[in-house]
């Protein structure tokens, strides 16, 4: 009996060494994409980053991140400091006010100013350490006879303040606040207006012959409660409202400007190639796909390495903040740092928004840049784009400073084009809750992936394209 060998037929063996080749082939097509990916990154990041303007603009951001985050600090420190004092002096020529004359009264105005009864009377003896720190009003009395003396004081800059009490015709107590300082710095004014009004309610009262007790009652504050209907506002002071705002700005204008700045690269790096030819020759050892994802993510991580410097040296900065305030704190007086959490979260979402904002127009910005003859025209073609971003960094502010809460601002912040900047204002002035974050951030995400296919086409034969510039309709054919 022969021995047989059995052999399968032809078109069995075929299909299957075709399907092997075919997945062979798929593994070396995706290998070979993401290594031409991350040799044109490569290229685009070294080339970035070895430049001297680059050098010097990292360099910039560090030492302005820095300081800033020790702005608070400082400012805080010297506010709680401030040893420039009001000099007061008070002429009395209205007699026996509130039942009270010449030391009396003077203790009075001084007890209310300064919350002492001797602190910051000129001429008082003190024991040493009794006070800590120098009041800020230093009050005295002058007489009707130097009055005139007194107002040339004023006006020459010798003296801050000279209050003088007179009686009008009704027997009521008038009052008459000399000062050289311009109404919007004349912080004083408001605590003497203050203490002259009790001191007339006190007077009116002695002369209806009401007991102290009853005049005490009289000034007794009325039982005032604020109810806030927007989630935060209770704990929020108007120097934290201010605060918010301020790193609100801060935050827009650096996303703003990093989106911009980092997207006209990847623009004018397109249109610089293809203006030159060179684009024709990349073409032949890389596909447009992996020429466009190169371009940005290289560029993309120039511009995140700036930008991780810039957020890094901020953290930094506010965590010596402790220590900082630490050593300049004296004579007990402490230094409000509660702005440290606020600010870190703030710089976290700084650093991940600007990464979607610069995914998202960069590859707009890759297929304008792609459709321009030369280099010279990119940026009129980028210009209705730069108008759309313009749009939301513009809303940012108006929406920051006239309440963050308002309807038309939550809505146009979730418009993808202009969730970066009015996102961050929002977050900043704490009009934001975490599910609108992470709303804004998914609606980021797909609007990337959406942009980054259409791009994709346009780029892929924009790249190519010489002579008149698309329409519409040719865009539109490009697209499908």
């Amino acid at each position: 009996m022969s021995n047989k060998t059995v052999m399968p037929p032809v078109d069995e063996v075929v299909p299957t060494a075709h399907k092997a080749e075919v997945v062979r082939s798929s593994r070396d097509s995706h290998s070979n994409t993401w290594r031409n990916i991350a040799l044109i990154a490569r290229r685009e990041y070294k080339n970035r980053v070895t430049q001297r303007s680059y050098i010097i603009t990292t360099a910039l951001f560090v030492l302005f991140a820095l300081v800033g985050s020790c702005v608070p600090t400082v400012i805080q420190f010297f506010a709680a400091r401030s040893n420039s004092q009001s000099h007061v002096t008070i002429v009395n020529n209205a007699g026996i006010t509130a039942g009270l004359s010449g030391d009396s009264l003077l203790q009075y105005f001084n007890r209310s100013l300064n919350g002492s009864a001797q602190n910051g009377i000129q001429g008082t003896n003190q024991a040493s350490g009794q006070q800590k720190g120098t009041p800020h009003f230093a009050l005295n009395s002058g007489t009707s006879s130097a009055l005139d003396q007194l107002q040339k004081d004023v006006k020459d800059g010798k003296l801050n303040v000279l209050l003088v009490l007179d009686r009008a015709a009704n027997k009521d107590v008038r009052f008459t606040y000399y000062t050289a300082t311009a109404s919007l710095s004349d912080t004083d004014l408001t605590q003497v207006q203050a203490v002259a009004g009790q001191l007339s309610v006190q007077d009116k009262s002695s002369r209806l012959g009401l007991t102290p007790e009853q005049t005490q009652h009289l000034l007794t504050p009325p039982d005032f409660n604020v109810v806030y209907t927007q989630k935060g506002n209770g704990n929020d002071s108007l120097m934290t409202l201010a605060g918010g705002y301020f790193l609100g700005v801060i935050g827009t204008v650096l996303i703003f400007m990093a989106v911009y700045l980092y997207g006209m690269w990847v623009a004018n790096g397109v249109a610089d190639e293809k203006g030159s030819r060179i684009m024709e020759i990349l073409v032949n050892a890389a596909t447009p796909f992996q020429l466009l994802w190169g371009k940005i993510l290289g560029i993309g991580a120039a511009g995140l390495t700036q930008m991780v410097c810039l957020v890094a040296t901020g953290l930094i900065g506010l965590l010596l903040q402790g220590p900082l305030s630490t050593a300049l704190q004296t004579n007990g007086l402490p230094v409000n740092l509660s702005f440290i959490h606020a600010s870190t979260t703030l710089l976290l979402l700084l650093l991940l928004y600007f990464v979607l904002g610069f995914l998202l127009y960069s590859t707009l910005f890759a297929a304008l840049g792609a459709l321009v003859k030369r280099q010279d025209e990119v940026q009129n073609t980028v210009g209705p784009l730069t108008t759309i971003f313009m749009v939301g960094y513009m809303a940012s502010f108006i929406g920051g400073s006239i309440g963050s809460g308002a309807t038309w601002f939550k809505v146009m912040s979730f418009v993808p084009f202009w969730t970066p900047t009015m996102m961050m204002m929002r977050i900043a002035t704490n009009a934001v809750s975490g599910w609108e974050i992470v709303l804004s951030i998914g609606i980021l995400l797909v609007s990337i992936v959406i942009c980054a296919w259409a791009s994709s086409r346009i780029y892929r034969i924009g790249i190519l394209m010489y002579g008149q510039k698309p329409g519409l309709r040719q865009l539109a054919r490009m697209l499908r």
